[in-house]
């Protein structure tokens, strides 16, 4: 066999390079077009770069990263993202790993990304990192027609004639206002109402409640604490970025096995109730008349893994939310007496009687305080997005902060619902005090996003809502006078959901 020789070496060397210099140079090509069309862009709509938030690290912002996880372990994040925008602006930008981030709580831009550029802007990989290990296949991180078949899916099951189900409900707000002390001693309604929570939610997926407010130990605390440890976990890998795998997470991992082990019982025996009662069609179905969630989803897929993600997904966000929503209600009315007279006084349209949904929907101060609730201490603090073209978002550019500004594909764009919901302009100057009373002026909607908004806006909002305004007015009914039990302030924790540190310690007179 003949050796190549030496010239001819040579010329698939030149032809080589030449290919190289050649793709280099289209690549260069490309890059200069694409700036040109960018700046040409930037130009015509008059846009203008946000203030910047300093980052001393500009490659991968890992001061950024560190002050953000100390910030969450010291129970100050929010408190400082309120201080960033205070001393950066409304709309600024910074960087997280590969991440270019732009932070705004302008309304415009809010509305643009979740609702006018909806399709130019998806959850992304840094959200689907964080929490893929946990409900890889829900809904909450899915994206593009996924997502879409994802909602479609869970829709129906969210219809507000099939969240009405106020007798089933009662059952467990009889369990609640029975652990709460009748002598007036101090009680955290915090660990109350993450139970109660927890019973009613296991009730409307599964058909079957797992009791833990009469058997606290059957629910052991192990997947209350296992399900904590995994949302926690979750946020710190949304924080980590690209770094989330460099460091040590076997407690984070052990607490997903748990909670996956115990959806997944429930699963597989949904799956096979449904193949046997579709094979034997003259057997009576199982908890006829009742609304379960998984044996009408088990009724669309036999895909185990959808079907854990997407009711583990629920099962966290229904318990939380709605266990958060009520601690921080009855944190603040402990310390507002009016507020809690007034509704004393609302709730005796009932006149005694158990509430009706069209009986919730007539309490209007009650939904006030809700309101506000929700508005000084949103049980989500923010959400993000991820930019899959160049955009122009209306404001936030310049030095008065009103030009708009250029946001480049692959942009994460983050807002942070609890500055947005103090700011001074939007809401007065006594933003950050409880008062009811404000509601009953109109409100811009994108000024406030207790569920977020826009065709991504919380599927079971409507859910959520009526557990907590039903079991706020059986316990105002049961119980006439409300006293805090604690001189501390609300106190964050910030995890999937805000919580208060602290609890809800109060006592209850009837």
């Amino acid at each position: 066999m003949d050796l190549p020789t030496l010239d001819s070496l040579g010329r698939i060397s030149q032809l080589l390079l030449g290919g190289l210099v050649l793709g280099a140079s289209y690549y260069i090509f490309l890059l200069s077009r694409k700036h040109q069309a960018r700046k040409a862009l930037i130009l015509h709509h008059g846009c203008k770069p946000p203030s910047k938030y300093p980052v001393w690290d500009p490659f991968f912002g890992i001061d950024v990263i560190y002050d953000a996880v100390r910030a969450a372990k010291r129970n100050t994040f929010l408190t400082e993202k309120i201080s960033h925008y205070n001393t950066y602006g409304n709309t600024h930008s910074s960087r997280l790993t590969t991440y270019p981030v732009i932070s705004t709580i302008e309304p415009e831009n809010i509305k643009a990304v979740m609702s006018t550029h909806f399709k130019d802007f998806v959850i992304g990989s840094p959200r689907r990192r964080a929490f893929g290990p946990i409900i890889a296949y829900s809904v909450l991180v899915a994206d593009g027609v996924e997502w879409e078949h994802a909602r479609a899916f869970l829709r129906p099951s969210f219809a507000r004639s099939q969240v009405g189900d106020l007798a089933t409900l009662e059952t467990h707000v009889k369990n609640l206002i029975d652990a709460v002390p009748a002598d007036g001693s101090t009680v955290d309604l915090a660990e109350l109402l993450f139970r109660f929570t927890a019973d009613v939610t296991t009730d409307f997926m599964f058909g079957e409640s797992i009791e833990s407010q009469r058997h606290p130990e059957s629910f052991g605390g192990d997947l209350t604490e296992a399900c904590r440890i995994g949302q926690l976990g979750a946020e710190f890998r949304f924080r980590l970025g690209i770094f989330v795998d460099l460091v040590p997470q076997s407690k984070f991992y052990r607490a997903v096995g748990k909670v996956h082990k115990y959806m997944e019982a429930h699963v597989d025996k949904a799956i096979r109730r449904h193949h046997a009662e579709s094979q034997d069609t003259t057997s009576e179905k199982t908890n006829s008349g009742k609304h379960i969630f998984l044996n009408e989803l088990v009724k669309l897929t036999d895909d185990r893994l959808v079907l854990r993600d997407q009711l583990l997904g629920i099962f966290m966000a229904g318990r939380d939310t709605t266990a958060a929503l009520l601690t921080n209600l009855f944190f603040v009315l402990a310390r507002n007496p009016k507020a809690w007279q007034r509704l004393q006084t609302e709730i005796k349209s009932l006149n005694g009687n158990k509430p009706t949904m069209d009986g919730l929907k007539g309490l209007e101060y009650l939904s006030a305080c809700l309101n506000e609730t929700l508005r000084l201490y949103p049980i989500v603090q923010g959400t993000s997005r991820v930019a899959t073209k160049d955009v122009i978002l209306p404001t936030g550019g310049g030095e008065d902060g009103k030009s708009p500004i250029f946001v480049r594909a692959g942009t994460l764009v983050v807002f942070h619902y609890v500055a947005l919901h103090v700011r001074k302009d939007l809401w007065g100057e006594d933003a950050a005090d409880f008062r009811p009373e404000r509601w009953r002026d109109e409100r811009a909607p994108w000024n406030f996003l207790p569920f977020g908004g826009g065709p991504r806006n919380c599927i079971g909002q409507q859910f959520a809502l009526t557990e907590a305004s039903y079991t706020a007015v059986r316990l105002l009914q049961e119980f006439s006078s409300i006293e805090s039990r604690d001189p501390q302030p609300w106190i964050e924790r910030v995890g999937a959901t805000v919580t208060s540190a602290n609890g809800a310690k109060v006592s209850l007179m009837r």
